[in-house]
């Protein structure tokens, strides 16, 4: 009899490590499959609010398809300027960050002497510069673009059959399960919506409030700052992080002393404010959710499918509890808000 506890916990254990395995063996079908039920989930509350105009529901679904890839395009062609800014500053940064370094040289002169005699120590007569990184070629492009858009027919086709067919799909896994109810399925698919839409909101205003901020400091392309602010937010904490090292090293490149760092210190600031007391505010407490397994989801799907795991793994967490809490009742109180401040 005390074997059976054991061998139960080996079984789950192996379960897991096989998901894992397949799903990230499986990543280029799985991840725009489970990306585009996470947006079928998000936009569901627009779609019956199309179908309640008098619309059918193929029709409904297309208008959600439609916009979803509108959007994800716009947000594209917004990112290229992002990008290419990026590689025009990159020598420039360079150039600033050694400078800066110069300043310190005395401090750590001694700590490189030392890293040197110990690289020469382990690989003696290897060269010690490093290898430029070739460019990706027009050839490697078009061998990646069948996959590409492969991707995007699969995340095309989920999103739109959905849309289309998701209440006979509650009806069917609660017919085959009698934990999970087609009530509790739409009640998690209501709050995962409305706690994204939300956020999105939040986000926007986040973003535009950004975007004044750097004009008035004086930043280039305040307006493409304010996008790249409301894109992190998404990512709790490790977006705003990285998102102030970013503006750390634009600051260094647009300013000179101490107002390089002025920046960064006000994003942080402003996302300090936003973590702490707007967002807690506004998501309310049926959203609450421990930190730690904010921090551990972002993770482990951020390492399983990269961005697009970054941007499913909060979804997927509340849609997960919200049918635990349908058995188990709701969180403790001692829970803290889902949103937090980066550094916290």
């Amino acid at each position: 009899m005390s074997q059976r506890p054991a061998q139960s916990t080996a079984l789950i254990v192996i379960a897991v490590c096989a998901a894992v395995w397949f799903l990230q063996t499986a990543s280029h079908v799985m991840a725009p499959l489970l990306l585009a039920l996470v947006v079928g989930v998000v936009t569901a509350p627009v779609g019956d609010l199309i179908e309640k105009i008098g619309l059918r529901r193929s029709v409904s679904a297309f208008v959600v398809l439609f916009s979803a890839l509108t959007a994800v395009v716009l947000l594209g062609l917004l990112l290229v300027p992002v990008i290419t800014d990026a590689v025009e500053m990159a020598p420039r940064i360079k150039w600033e960050l050694r400078k800066f370094i110069s300043t310190l040289q005395p401090a750590i002169e001694s700590v490189t002497d030392m890293q040197e005699s110990i690289e020469d120590s382990l690989s003696p007569g290897s060269d010690p510069v490093a290898k430029a990184t070739d460019a990706p070629s027009l050839t490697d492009a078009i061998w990646l673009a069948p996959g590409f858009f492969a991707q995007v027919m699969i995340f095309a086709g989920s999103l739109y059959f959905f849309l289309l067919s998701r209440n006979d799909l509650y009806r069917i896994i609660a017919r085959n399960t009698s934990r999970v109810s087609e009530e509790v399925l739409c009640a998690a698919e209501r709050d995962v919506s409305r706690y994204f839409l939300t956020i999105t909101a939040i986000n926007a205003a986040f973003g535009l409030i950004i975007g004044l901020v750097m004009a008035t400091l004086g930043m280039p392309n305040p307006f493409l700052w304010g996008v790249g602010a409301f894109l992190v937010n998404y990512l709790l904490y490790l977006g705003p992080i990285a998102f102030a090292v970013t503006l750390l090293f634009a600051g260094f490149v647009t300013f000179e002393g101490a107002w390089s760092f002025l920046p960064a210190a006000l994003y942080l600031s402003l996302n300090a404010t936003e973590g702490q007391f707007v967002t807690p505010s506004l998501v309310g407490r049926h959203m609450s959710i421990n930190p730690l397994a904010v921090f551990v989801s972002l993770i482990f799907w951020l390492w399983l499918w990269g961005p697009v795991g970054g941007v499913i793994a909060i979804p997927v967490l509340v849609w997960g509890l919200n049918l635990r809490e349908a058995h188990t009742g709701p969180e403790p109180e001692s829970d803290t808000k889902i949103r937090s401040v980066a550094a916290g």
